[in-house]
């Protein structure tokens, strides 16, 4: 009857515990309080073909630093090839066990090992031993540790395709955003140089960073930067525009929901906190935050934790944060309309990213660059650049910064007749009386703003017709933000459906 106490007691935590590392780790303490064995361990057959340790627990409820040199691997292995249980009542007088160093040299005695399995694929063990008592484990043993793979393979199962494909979002997420052609910081000029190396002071660091500067400076590629030179650089990079995230889904997004929280919370469903977690989470235009997000950022911060949408229970994350804005975040607090505490909390380190107009010797290195990059995309010959072209983008101010250089570049790089972009392939205003196209509006606000629209209106059609009227990958190609790229389409009155083919 004590076995069927304990699946009782398990199957009560899978209702109540959302957290299924959690659930292993108390499922196997009562597992080995149970059966009196001295220790439990939970292993997932790895696709490198090696023992992956979910959890590994003495008998007095604590973890075992190297459970991959206390273990049996002969009746793992036996187990995972049969996908049958196995328990031994004396491994080291059994002569299945003859061959078994392992069992030798632990002095090994009660051993007991089952399947975890899920439509009769194997891929993982539950195993329990003792090195003390002989004929510990019995046919009651087999049975507990049969009905409890029974009871937690499929969730477990569950959990790792979940993770899988978070993985593998993840790093689609990633790979379009590499995409984007922001995939490289360069700069020679002072300003540059003293970002590039205070990237290098700081990125080995857990302390959370604000990076501060205007739209289209290269926040996001300075955030990436700091991720690849951490010590964290093999593990997820979550990256997140905050703006782009509904407000009354934002707490849902970052921290998760177990299923029923809302309306349409038909599953339980993690968020980005614990998708990132051991990694890194770049959290842009952070002062679009709703407060009840600001205010489990805080804690999160704070104290490691933090509990999903509809939960009462806390999930603890190691987590580095880096955040940006182009707000300003401190009239923002005064305003009320940010927490102060949360605010100091996430500019323990503050970074600035110059725009172009104040470091103008970095244009021309930019320029080439993503001339040669844009120009390998679309299977075109770009040899460089006219004098009259490099005039005018040293001269431009480029208010959009290097998003603006970039698709400017893009636009010349497609229209573009030679294998030299010229003045007249630049989508910008030029000095007076040296482009047939500037406009005869003699006012320079307006001159320029004409000149701005009538580039993004040509712009916004040339990657639609690319894309044959396909809005998500239109946007994509142009390195812009989906909604961003619609509020352009609205702006000049272009339609998708004009370019479809």
């Amino acid at each position: 009857m004590i076995e069927y106490k304990t699946l009782y007691e398990i199957s009560t935590l899978l209702n109540l515990e959302h957290d299924i590392h959690a659930l292993i780790r108390l499922a196997i303490d009562k597992v080995i309080e149970c059966t009196k064995a001295q220790r439990g361990m939970l292993l997932i057959f790895g696709p490198d073909g090696e023992f992956e340790f979910e959890c590994a627990r003495n008998i007095n409820k604590t973890d075992i630093r190297r459970p991959d040199s206390e273990i049996s691997r002969t009746i793992i292995n036996t187990v995972i090839e049969t996908g049958q249980t196995r328990v031994s009542g004396n491994a080291l007088k059994d002569p299945h066990f003859d061959a078994s160093a392992s069992v030798r040299e632990l002095q090994l005695i009660s051993i007991a090992c089952a399947p975890l399995q899920v439509e009769e694929e194997v891929f993982g063990v539950i195993y329990i031993d003792s090195r003390v008592i002989t004929a510990l484990f019995d046919d009651d043993t087999r049975m507990l540790l049969e009905e409890l793979s029974t009871l937690i393979s499929l969730p477990i199962k569950n959990s790792l395709v979940l993770k899988s494909s978070l993985e593998k979002q993840q790093k689609l997420f990633s790979r379009l955003e590499e995409l984007k052609g922001y995939d490289k910081m360069i700069g020679s000029s002072p300003a540059m140089q003293k970002l590039l190396g205070m990237i290098d002071k700081v990125a080995d660091s857990n302390a959370t960073v604000l990076i501060a500067g205007e739209s289209g400076t290269g926040k996001e590629l300075l955030a990436r930067q700091l991720h690849q030179k951490s010590s964290r650089r093999n593990q997820e990079l979550v990256v997140l525009d905050c703006s782009s995230i509904a407000e009354n889904l934002m707490e849902s997004e970052l921290f998760g929901h177990e299923k029923g929280a809302f309306t349409g919370a038909d599953r339980s469903k993690p968020g980005w906190f614990e998708v990132a977690d051991k990694g890194t989470i770049f959290l842009d235009e952070i002062g679009e935050l709703s407060a009840a997000a600001q205010k489990k950022l805080l804690r999160l911060i704070q104290f490691g934790d933090f509990t999903p949408l509809g939960s009462k229970r806390t999930k603890k994350v190691d987590v580095r944060i880096i955040t940006a804005t182009n707000r300003n975040l401190a009239e923002m607090v005064k305003a009320g309309s940010f927490r102060e505490d949360l605010y100091f909390r996430i500019k323990v380190i503050e970074m600035r990213v110059p725009p172009l107009r104040e470091r103008r010797e970095d244009i021309l290195d930019l320029a080439h660059y993503f001339a040669d990059k844009l120009a390998a995309e679309n299977k075109k010959r770009i040899t460089g650049f006219s004098d009259g072209a490099l005039q005018i983008l040293q001269q431009y101010d480029f208010p959009g910064n290097i998003r603006e250089l970039r698709n400017v570049i893009h636009y010349a790089v497609l229209l573009s007749k030679s294998d030299q972009i010229t003045a007249d392939d630049l989508p910008i205003e030029r000095p007076a009386g040296s482009h047939p196209c500037l406009p005869q509006e003699r006012n320079f606000m307006a001159a320029k703003q004409m000149v701005i629209e009538s580039f993004e209106e040509k712009f916004v059609i040339e990657r639609l017709k690319e894309s044959k009227g396909n809005i998500a990958q239109a946007a994509r190609n142009a390195g812009m933000y989906k909604s961003n790229f619609i509020d352009k389409m609205k702006q000049y009155g272009i339609e998708a459906k004009d370019y479809k083919r």
